[in-house]
């Protein structure tokens, strides 16, 4: 029985490590305006490109951070409400200028961009019906002054 614990702990506790690569060179290299990293020694890589996505296979990714207001830039932060959270079926904001669009975009926790769309301030509701049981990022963007917040919603059944 102590030999089933301990194989289980060496399991478990290997098992929370990140990915990472080990290879005989590599370098990283980044502006303003591009990010550039490789690696030496990756065997198996492969990249597939559509219309307006890329997806790249292999060990060594580049670290891509979103701009998200912190406590620091509270003159940045959108003053808005999302309701009802948890939901089912719609999620309704409150807050906001009346005669603003707002530019929308619905992530899931995957980081897969659901939907995205810019609609003015009586329009803005997202229709959560058709996606499955789960959590999901609401990201709203006021268009004039760039303010922005940032929604944890959780989408369940009735």
């Amino acid at each position: 029985m102590r030999y089933i614990f301990f194989f289980l702990f060496i399991f478990l506790s290997t098992s929370s490590f990140s990915q990472s690569v080990v290879s005989s060179a590599g370098n990283e290299s980044s502006s303003s305006s591009y990010n550039i990293s490789w690696t030496l020694g990756e065997t198996v890589i492969a990249t597939l490109e559509g219309t307006n996505i890329s997806l790249t296979q292999g060990f060594h990714q580049p670290v891509v951070i979103d701009n998200v207001p912190t406590f620091l830039e509270e003159e940045m932060v959108l003053d808005m409400v999302a309701y009802p959270n948890p939901t089912y079926d719609k999620v309704l904001f409150k807050g906001g200028k009346d005669d603003v669009v707002y530019h929308l975009r619905l992530v899931d926790k995957l980081g897969r961009v659901l939907e995205q769309k810019s609609v003015p301030k009586k329009n803005l509701e997202v229709e959560m019906s058709k996606y499955t049981n789960g959590s999901y990022l609401i990201e709203v963007i006021e268009n004039d002054s760039q303010k922005r917040v940032l929604f944890n919603i959780i989408k369940s059944t009735k």
